[in-house]
């Protein structure tokens, strides 16, 4: 009897730790890039707050993966991660919620612990398991394919060659348009950050969390599936080639940049 239950739960957390990649947004270094730029951005005051509240070991790029990492422990958070707009119809900031089932959503999620982290009434330990999922999900919310759907998991189940490797459209954009992603988080927020202008930190704070998630949405439409089939789809036979990638990249770049500087407000005025 024991051995059975050993290996049904053996079985039981393979699923859970199969399923929770599913919805991985950026991989660990688009992460943590949000999470340096969002640094970079937030004033002293606001950095020792956040100090205070994580402890000297922690910084926003140390925990900016962590929401992913409790995926296999706490499978209900899965949808947390993204949400589900279908792609093939024409959305407003207003339909949003009816894509949101049972607050099992990142736009709800978003809202609901940067009320966490404002309330300095809540424990320390509920206030930072907050700021670990809010910069966690402003990262996610900004991966198009994170706040799209196609009948396709959002991408995942859309297979690609890339590079004489076949991967998933999903995984392609969460690893930033690689099949392995080298490249260094500190280094990679340092480069974008000299792209910054003070007129897009001006424009990019605009709007809110819904805003920020219909612009992923249209990013996705009319950018990333437009020419594609409804649905799963193999496309192996077709390989992409460095032209998306440079069609692409600057994409993922902006929507990385974005997100930092988004980070950077939402905690300044958490924080306040």
């Amino acid at each position: 009897m024991c051995r059975l239950f050993s290996a049904v739960g053996l079985l039981f957390m393979s699923i859970l730790i199969l399923s929770s990649s599913v919805a991985d947004a950026w991989g660990p270094v688009g992460h943590e890039t949000v999470a340096y730029i969002a640094i970079d951005n937030l004033k002293p005051a606001t950095l020792a707050k956040i100090k205070v509240l994580l402890g000297n070991n922690e910084d926003l790029a140390s925990i900016s993966n962590w929401a992913d990492s409790i995926r296999q422990y706490q499978p209900q958070t899965a949808s947390w991660h993204f949400i589900d707009l279908p792609v093939r119809r024409t959305l407003t900031k207003s339909d949003e919620q009816k894509y949101c089932f049972y607050g099992g959503c990142v736009v709800y999620r978003l809202k609901k612990y940067l009320n966490v982290i404002k309330d300095t009434t809540r424990t320390v330990e509920k206030r930072q398991e907050a700021l670990k999922f809010i910069v966690h999900f402003v990262g996610d919310l900004h991966q198009p394919l994170h706040c799209v759907n196609d009948n396709d998991g959002g991408g995942n189940d859309k297979l690609v060659r890339y590079k004489n490797d076949t991967i998933n459209l999903h995984a392609l954009w969460d690893k930033l348009i690689e099949v392995h992603t080298e490249e260094n988080a500190r280094t990679l927020a340092t480069e974008l950050e000299k792209k910054i202008t003070a007129a897009d930190k001006k424009k990019w704070q605009r709007g809110d969390v819904d805003d920020w998630a219909l612009e992923s949405y249209e990013i996705a439409k009319s950018i990333i599936y437009r020419g594609l089939q409804a649905g799963k789809q193999n496309m192996t036979g077709t390989t992409l080639t460095q032209a998306y990638y440079n069609k692409m990249r600057p994409i993922v770049d902006a929507q990385l940049e974005k997100a930092g500087v988004r980070l950077a407000m939402l905690l300044e005025d958490a924080f306040k």
